[in-house]
């Protein structure tokens, strides 16, 4: 029909009793399924290699099988220094174990588990990240890895931290004033008023 297949190719030469060539023998095999395949899966490993958030693959029993370089680059670990291991070697010792647990039994029981966890680089900085760990199945439904997906969010929770603490100050300066305060829409609906204005 005119398509183009990829193909492996094997042809071997014949030869009569007397050790003359005689013929080739030439066996096609067409592998275009194969090859669109590792196609795809070479797009998969370049999209997780190069993807902007952490990646980490663990067996059922919590060992590091894989991290992408963005992992390596955030914890400070190398690859080498992580395979083997497991997660917890980032425990920063100031969430509850509580949390953990809740984690493990998730994840083990089938279901999808999203939080966020205050880590502990190779340095010994702090950082927070927030983190979706899922199990990952065979063909028969079987768990046989967990999949993480981690994001970096310190920077974030820092922000929200001071954006915290200059609200609190307002409120203080606005409930401070001696004056009634109210503030209102063009409409005159009234959306926040002062402690004087109570």
């Amino acid at each position: 029909d005119g398509s183009v297949v990829w193909a492996i190719i094997a042809i071997t030469l014949v030869r009569d009793p007397q050790g003359d060539p005689e013929h080739f023998v030439t066996v096609l095999q067409d592998i275009t399924e194969r090859k669109a395949a590792e196609d795809r899966l070479r797009k998969l490993s370049h999209a997780v290699e190069q993807s902007p958030t952490q990646t980490v693959i663990t067996d059922i029993d919590g060992r590091i099988e894989y991290v992408n370089p963005k992992f390596t680059q955030v914890s400070g670990y190398s690859s080498a220094e992580l395979i083997g291991n497991n997660p917890s070697m980032l425990k920063s010792g100031n969430l509850p174990a509580s949390t953990y647990k809740q984690l493990w039994e998730t994840i083990t029981s089938g279901s999808e588990w999203q939080g966020e966890l205050l880590n502990k680089k190779k340095s010994g900085e702090l950082y927070w990240e927030n983190a979706t760990i899922s199990p990952l199945r065979d063909n028969s439904g079987r768990i046989t890895h967990f999949l993480g997906i981690k994001e970096d969010i310190t920077k974030r929770k820092r922000i929200d931290e001071a954006l915290r603490i200059s609200e609190d100050n307002l409120r203080v300066i606005f409930n401070g004033v001696y004056d009634a305060i109210f503030i209102h829409e063009l409409t005159g609906t009234i959306i926040d008023v002062n402690e004087k204005g109570l």
